[in-house]
């Protein structure tokens, strides 16, 4: 005759001692998990305390709050590139930086192609080529003056030296006039800068003017859009500390109040 299963066995050979011994160890790795996913999420909030604090640090130095003129944003399109990253440096310098990124931003009525950046070399005045040059051209676009104006009468308030510095993509040019991406990336530094000194009668001394061709994108040149954005030219305000990264320069005289 069949036996019957007794109703305390517990089935599969198990007595209830054993699947009492299976649900406590089910509950420790439930409760593992949870205090993992805990300490997880609390990490996880601290970063975002830290980001936080420090976009709010940013914002407060350089006076970026409000719609339309936060500089920590992404580059799209014809977007202006506009970041900040190592805000590090003298207080003098930062306030500097942000009276000249003020001046600019109150005169120029359409900053589309233009961006700043502050690093530790010291505030980057960015525009895309097209801002400034017709393709393959070293001419400053006669649309393009009204903007170098405003940066110009920025520049005016500091003495810091200025670097003014050519960009190309990595598409070939050989013409009678540029040979390479060298010489029409050296052209373009060299018309913006007699542009200051002639026009505007910043000091020559403080000026220098530089061609990198394609050699430092800020993109791989793998796409239109990419190649865009590496045809530039940057206006660099140097620290007040790099004064002698400009060699055999002497300190620029004060300016007079």
């Amino acid at each position: 005759m069949a036996r019957k299963r007794g109703a305390g066995s517990g089935g599969g050979g198990h007595d209830a001692t054993g699947m009492m011994r299976w649900l406590l160890t089910y509950a420790d790795l439930i409760t593992l998990l949870m205090v993992f996913f805990v300490v997880m999420y609390a990490m996880s909030s601290a970063d975002q305390k830290k980001f936080n604090a420090l976009k709010a640090s940013l914002a407060a130095a350089l006076r970026t709050e409000g719609a339309g003129t936060n500089l920590i944003f992404e580059y799209s399109g014809n977007r202006p590139f506009n970041q900040v990253v190592n805000p590090e440096g003298t207080e003098k310098d930062l306030e500097t930086f942000r009276e000249i990124i003020s001046q600019i931003q109150q005169r120029v009525k359409d900053p589309q192609g233009v961006g700043f950046t502050v690093s530790e070399r010291g505030l980057t005045i960015r525009f895309l080529d097209s801002i400034l040059f017709d393709l393959g051209r070293a001419e400053l676009r006669p649309d393009a003056l009204p903007l170098l104006d405003a940066v110009a009468d920025a520049l005016k308030q500091t003495d810091n030296y200025i670097r003014v510095e050519g960009h190309a993509d990595n598409l070939p040019i050989n013409t009678a006039q540029f040979p390479s991406n060298w010489e029409l990336s050296a052209a373009r530094s060299i018309a913006v800068t007699r542009y200051f000194i002639d026009k505007h009668g910043l000091e020559p001394r403080r000026l220098s003017s530089l061609g990198y061709g394609e050699y430092r994108p800020l993109y791989p040149n793998t796409s239109e859009a990419n190649r865009a954005k590496n045809r530039r030219v940057d206006i660099v305000i140097l620290r007040s500390s790099l004064a002698g990264g400009e060699v055999d320069a002497p300190l620029p005289a004060p300016r007079q109040q």
